[in-house]
């Protein structure tokens, strides 16, 4: 039997938000922790082939970047109007309740 009830998982969407920042983080330090290798992993090639990757792997790692920052601000928002509206509708019933 479906329930005409709306029900959303708070606590679940402050997870994925706090874990798609955490993503956001460690994408944004992975840079500095490939280029602390630079010279000591082989050669001028080797090098080459680190910076090349570190370059490209820039370009993909801003546009997961920045898909990552919406979706952490869409979750926080819909918690925040999932709350608000679960209390004016709260509100509401005990002002119905009162009369």
């Amino acid at each position: 039997m479906a329930s005409d009830q709306l029900k959303v998982d708070l606590g679940g969407l402050e997870e994925l938000a706090g874990t798609l920042q955490r993503i956001r983080d460690n994408l944004n330090g992975a840079d500095r922790w490939m280029l602390q290798f630079v010279g000591e992993l082989g050669g001028d090639d080797v090098d080459d082939a680190l910076d090349d990757f570190e370059s490209h792997w820039s370009d993909g790692r801003s546009r997961v970047d920045k898909n990552c920052e919406r979706l952490v601000k869409l979750s926080q928002q819909a918690v925040e109007h999932f709350r608000k509206a679960d209390d004016e509708l709260a509100k509401e019933l005990q002002d119905q309740v009162k009369t």
